[in-house]
């Protein structure tokens, strides 16, 4: 049963959302389910989509099955509730407010930048900005959606992008590059590397299509992280390379940051140690300097890989625990680089015989490993480490 005055307005602006988005009626939705085998009668779900009430957990699952999403989605949408401490209270234009989202995301704080973004998007949906073009709404919608990637909403982030593509027509080739680059993401992080490279040599090719060097330059640097991914290096670095040469000019310092540490890693792993070492450390000074935390712990546990595999342990050591440091600070914690640090350090544990250092990474990485819905390489090993010991 459910309670009346006790729903959620997130909630049911994410319904209401959904619905709109598959161009469906109250009525319609009620029609669905009952050839779905349930019943949800259009009062019903209007008092949902207004905040009135919860739908128990027998509704949500016949609502995810009627919109095609993971019923993870309604639990995210509702743990999203946390970041509206961070809306902004004094009143702005909309590209003020986009630009103060833009700063937040570069420093790491991507629950106040989601919330940022989200209160950009209701201005312009509220009218406040006057009437607002399909291209306008869509970007407002891409920079929610990216966000929740960085959040470890995964599969919620896909469903708002599948969401813009679905208007497709009314949306700029620019913007369609956005997304699909932005989905490819979401497979990467899901561990579908094939569908990634999929979707970003089709972004890559539109992009070159509309003759837009920036998005072409962004589609570089993502096939060549899928390559890097891959370990293969090789034409990791050239994908890195050919991104930095078309984005120098056009791309924000984050993002440029960003592609030297890839470059410096990639150096490292095909012999050219110190290149790529001082490629890091120089990344690293700029990282700290401008407040890109992402950055900083990336540079660092990268770092820490070079060192462990030049069985330079010590100095691995000192990296991965920075960089452990770091991705704990701030608002955020970046659980994905805090499971990689405990991972390297378990390891490093488990091959010098501390069998005590090697209990409390092992509890941390159990952890960790529940809050992670991504996937990537240190996770693979770690869940066939749990399988082989179950099989035991």
């Amino acid at each position: 049963m459910e309670q009346e005055l006790r729903g959620s307005t997130r909630l049911g602006n994410y319904l209401r959302r959904l619905r709109v988005g598959y161009g469906l009626s109250l009525r319609r939705v009620e029609d669905k389910a009952k050839t779905g085998g349930g019943e949800i009668d259009n009062s019903q779900l209007s008092r949902y989509e207004r905040g009135k009430c919860y739908p128990s957990f027998d509704k949500l699952c016949l609502l995810a099955n009627i919109f095609n999403v993971p019923i993870q989605n309604f639990s995210d949408v509702l743990d999203l509730e946390r970041v509206e401490a961070y809306e902004p209270a004094e009143p702005a234009t909309y590209e003020d407010i986009k630009a103060e989202a833009g700063r937040e995301w570069d420093q790491g704080n991507y629950a106040r930048a989601y919330a940022i973004y989200e209160t950009a998007l209701a201005r312009l949906e509220d009218g406040a900005e006057g009437s607002v073009d399909p291209e306008t709404l869509a970007r407002a919608r891409f920079n929610l959606a990216r966000t929740l990637l960085r959040m470890g909403k995964i599969s919620l982030a896909e469903t708002e992008l599948r969401l813009i593509l679905r208007r497709h027509r009314d949306i700029s080739p620019t913007t369609e590059v956005a997304v699909l680059g932005a989905l490819a993401d979401a497979h990467e992080d899901k561990g579908d590397r094939y569908l990634a490279l999929l979707e970003s040599e089709k972004a890559l090719a539109l992009a070159r299509e509309a003759a837009n060097v920036e998005y072409e330059g962004y589609a570089l640097h993502r096939i060549g992280r899928l390559h890097f991914l891959d370990g293969e290096h090789a034409q990791a670095l050239d994908s890195f390379r050919g991104a930095r040469t078309l984005l120098e000019d056009k791309a924000s310092r984050y993002d440029l940051t960003l592609i030297r540490i890839n470059i410096g890693f990639c150096q490292a792993m095909l012999g050219k140690v110190d290149r790529g070492v001082r490629e890091l450390r120089e990344a690293l000074q700029v990282s700290g300097k401008e407040g890109y935390r992402r950055c900083s712990t990336y540079a660092l546990l990268y770092l820490g890989q070079i060192h462990l595999a030049k069985q330079e342990l010590a100095k691995a050591r000192d990296f991965f625990e920075e960089a452990e440091l770091m991705a704990h600070g701030g608002e955020e914690r970046f659980v994905d680089i805090l499971f990689q640090t405990a991972y390297h350090l378990w390891e490093m544990a488990r091959l010098s015989g501390n069998q005590v250092q090697e209990k409390v990474y092992f509890g941390r990485l159990k952890f960790l490993r529940s809050q992670l819905d991504r996937h990537f390489l240190e996770v693979e090993k770690f869940d066939q480490f749990i399988e082989q010991g179950k099989s035991r």
